[in-house]
């Protein structure tokens, strides 16, 4: 892990975000370079006990120490989701389908900053000049299933949320191989380019303006909702409505795919980071 070294390399950055988006890429389409982790280092051997203790000393101590209990975020959800991950293994892509990453974006984990201990993961992009390649740097789960509604919840911090040039996906929720939602804190519109929740169906794209940004800086919950048997979606930060039943395609799906990190990054763009923390998929 460099999660320590990053962070170092990404204080000096520009606060502004850089968007990205591939639209219209659904989750069978051919993906950008996976890479591989080669997870946590093994833990070493432990230590013998003394030679000459009693021999039922251990036998006693393990008697009265109490019962392990998984802990965690997502152990400690109420309801079993279809997909959680609080990064708390320590391992950053063994719950996940694909990774993505284009240099000169960097994806790790990071144990200094979290919303549950020990870590979360983190995206750092730098300043990429227009007419060189996106920086697309993201994790993605793909689920199979009927789908009525779904549901992707994560925590979020970036350096900036105010977008000026460029564009940045941060978030997917593709309910089908034709029917995507894409969260941008600015999208590719060639007149006015704004923080959206774009829903591609088919060959037909519609922009949902949101009214509100999470604060920079901060951790914040957000949550996009589509409900398709009822034919809205909300965005919400923190609680806060950023996107209020707006009306949506009403097909129903056939799987969930979500993606989280610097999703699609189009230049020019300035450099970004974003930490992402206890992602939640349901339906």
């Amino acid at each position: 892990m460099f999660s320590r070294s990053i962070l170092g390399w990404a204080a000096g950055a520009a606060a502004v975000l850089a968007l990205s988006a591939a639209v219209g890429c659904g989750s069978s389409g051919g993906g950008p370079v996976e890479i591989a982790d080669s997870g946590p280092e093994a833990d070493p051997p432990l230590e013998a006990g003394p030679p000459d203790a009693p021999a039922d000393a251990g036998r006693d101590a393990a008697d009265a120490a109490p019962d392990v209990v998984a802990s965690g975020f997502c152990a400690g959800l109420a309801k079993t989701p279809k997909f959680c991950d609080d990064f708390d293994d320590l391992d950053l892509l063994n719950n996940w389908t694909q990774s993505t990453v284009l240099p000169p974006s960097v994806i790790d984990l990071d144990e200094a900053t979290f919303t549950s201990a020990p870590a979360s993961f983190i995206v750092v992009t730098k300043a990429i000049d227009a007419g060189v390649a996106g920086g697309n740097a993201s994790l993605r789960k793909t689920l199979f299933g009927s789908v009525s509604r779904a549901s992707l919840a994560f925590s979020a911090r970036f350096s900036t949320t105010i977008i000026t040039k460029g564009l940045l996906a941060i978030a997917t929720l593709d309910v089908s191989t034709n029917h995507f939602f894409t969260l941008y804190l600015r999208d590719g519109d060639a007149s006015a380019p704004a923080a959206i929740l774009e829903e591609l169906a088919g060959s037909t794209q519609t922009r949902h303006l949101l009214t509100r940004l999470p604060v920079a800086g901060l951790w914040t919950k957000i949550v996009i909702d589509v409900d398709l048997a009822g034919g809205k979606a909300n965005v919400t930060f923190d609680g806060l409505k950023a996107l209020d039943d707006a009306p949506i395609n009403t097909t129903l799906g056939t799987e969930a795919t979500i993606r989280v990190g610097a999703v699609y990054l189009f230049p020019p763009s300035d450099p970004f980071t974003a930490h992402f923390d206890d992602v939640v998929l349901d339906f």
